[in-house]
């Protein structure tokens, strides 16, 4: 009986790890957070650059920020674009204002983002160039 339920046990463990999915093999916006990152060259300014650094949390729908930026005035407002139409789909202006570095920002558009950063990009604008001073597309 002894070796019945320590077969049974050993059984129920291996049916637990093969019922786990992987890290490796599951989809980015599944596992934790997911860390996109740019290189922010001029869109209007053509001395501005910089940087910034996503990192996107599906489960905790929230998405924080650092953005970094020389040779600008000083932004007034930052976002998430989709590239297609360039429209704003997270305001990450805090993050360049002194404001919070973290938002909310709606679970499905977290996990598409994560899955297909460079279909996104990251603008930062200011007074003189407010449709844009800097700007770069997010990668892994």
């Amino acid at each position: 009986m002894a070796t019945l339920t320590r077969s049974v046990a050993a059984l129920a463990a291996a049916l637990t790890i093969l019922s786990v999915p992987s890290a490796a093999h599951a989809r980015p916006a599944q596992v934790g957070a997911t860390v996109l990152s740019t290189h922010l060259t001029h869109s209007g300014d053509p001395d501005g650059s910089g940087s910034a650094t996503v990192r996107l949390r599906p489960g905790a729908g929230r998405v924080c920020a650092s953005i970094s930026w020389t040779g600008i005035d000083d932004p007034s407002a930052a976002h998430i674009h989709r590239a297609s139409d360039g429209f704003v789909l997270v305001d990450l202006t805090g993050a360049v204002t002194g404001g919070s570095r973290c938002v909310d920002a709606p679970r499905a558009v977290i996990r598409r983002i994560a899955l297909h950063p460079r279909r996104y990009y990251v603008n930062v604008h200011n007074a003189t160039y407010p449709a844009g001073a800097v700007q770069g597309t997010l990668h892994r």
